[in-house]
């Protein structure tokens, strides 16, 4: 579709290609009754399917109004050509910020988690799910100002649509909630999802790669995420407490609401400020890898895991009898993380030697604020138009 690089779809002209994903591409534009840049995101009639989904991104965006959800300045078709148009943002993406410049410092974070949260929460409300949370949903109006793009995955709640087909999950995997292999998609998988996003923002990366779509999803289902201050060792002990209490495999032991994750972390950075934190060893940076968005059956998935857990334990087992027998011995000990890292840490000759085959995750050192879940609306009803939503300080 580059080849629409300088035609005119309505009053819009069409001047460089700005990204592309699925079947979709983002052009620079001109808007030529209101002399401004726009962009542009436009797919073609044939692409029965993503046109589906290119429908529903332009109803939702249109029906929300929100500071953090990118708004819909117009849509229609033109020829052969469906077409969004939405303000140009030329700092670009998160993903594109992290991917430059490296990870967040854990109060910049905080301010984008807050801001995106609250558009999350604001969706939820209105009894709509994202299913696509990850960096390169997220953009940058500047470093401290972002808004939730992208919801042509957007799903109401409890609503059945061919667009989710049976049998297949669809989504990024990078950033996928283990219970989708058995179930639909919930506030609770948007959540992890944000989740993700917070480990990726103070670290960098995303927790869990690999070489296929398949294997990147097993260690959502099996694996714990490397502690994020092994990544990076300048995060407190209480943020990271919070993001790995997000990251939890069962929904039910999570924080319930996006509101709930953002205050939480908030409070987490004031306990950081009264305590020093203490650096730890930290292993290289992984490289950066393509994300894509997959589907894959539920059912191929399971017959898989059906073979991977007990060696997965089995091998975990070994070297925990391996590393008691060593510390036992040597005035150098290796500590074993819940995430299977191994860390080399000088010990105290004939001190005992602990091991801990959980987690390793404690609670939070504070009280975090209760939070009332909001009543989700299973309703196909929309925000009535002009709604506006006026978030308060604290309030996600």
């Amino acid at each position: 579709m580059s080849e629409l690089e300088g035609t005119t779809l309505s009053h819009y002209r069409l001047k460089h290609l700005l990204g592309k994903g699925g079947m979709a591409e983002v052009y620079l534009a001109y808007d030529e009754h209101q002399d401004s840049d726009v962009a542009i995101k436009v797919v073609h009639r044939d692409q029965t399917e993503y046109v589906e989904r290119f429908q529903r991104e332009v109803t939702a965006m249109k029906a929300f109004t929100h500071d953090h959800i990118l708004p819909a300045l117009d849509s229609g078709q033109d020829g052969p050509w469906h077409y969004l148009v939405m303000p140009y943002l030329a700092q670009g993406t998160l993903h594109e910020r992290l991917k430059t410049q490296g990870p967040l410092t854990m109060e910049e974070a905080g301010v984008i988690l807050e801001q995106i949260a609250s558009a999350l929460q604001y969706a939820h409300e209105w009894g709509m799910l994202h299913r696509d949370i990850k960096s390169s949903n997220i953009l940058l109006r500047d470093e401290q100002y972002a808004y939730l793009a992208d919801f042509g995955l957007a799903k109401v709640v409890e609503e059945r649509s061919d667009i989710t087909r049976t049998g297949y999950v669809m989504g990024t995997v990078e950033y996928m909630a283990p219970e989708l292999a058995e179930g639909p998609a919930s506030t609770s998988s948007d959540i992890y999802a944000l989740s993700i996003l917070l480990y990726e923002m103070v670290t960098g990366n995303v927790p869990f790669r690999g070489g296929t779509s398949l294997g990147v999803y097993i260690k959502h289902q099996l694996e714990q995420p490397v502690r994020p201050s092994l990544v990076n060792p300048i995060l407190s002990s209480s943020v990271e407490q919070v993001i790995l209490r997000a990251l939890e495999k069962d929904p039910h032991k999570r924080l319930k609401t996006p509101r709930a994750l953002a205050q939480t972390y908030s409070q987490a950075l004031k306990v950081s400020a009264q305590s020093p934190t203490i650096p730890v060893l930290a292993p290289n940076m992984a490289e950066e890898a393509p994300t894509v968005v997959v589907r894959f059956s539920p059912k191929r998935l399971k017959s898989w895991l059906l073979y991977l857990p007990a060696s997965t334990r089995k091998a975990i087992a070994a070297i925990a009898i391996l590393v008691l027998l060593l510390t036992a011995s040597l005035s150098f000990g290796f500590f074993v993380f819940g995430n299977g890292q191994i860390s080399a840490v000088q010990a105290m000759r004939g001190a005992s030697a602990q091991f801990d085959t959980s987690s390793g995750i404690k609670s939070p050192q504070f009280t975090p604020t209760p939070q009332n879940t909001p009543t989700v609306v299973t309703s196909k009803s929309t925000p009535p138009a002009g709604h506006k939503h006026k978030h308060k300080k604290g309030d996600g």
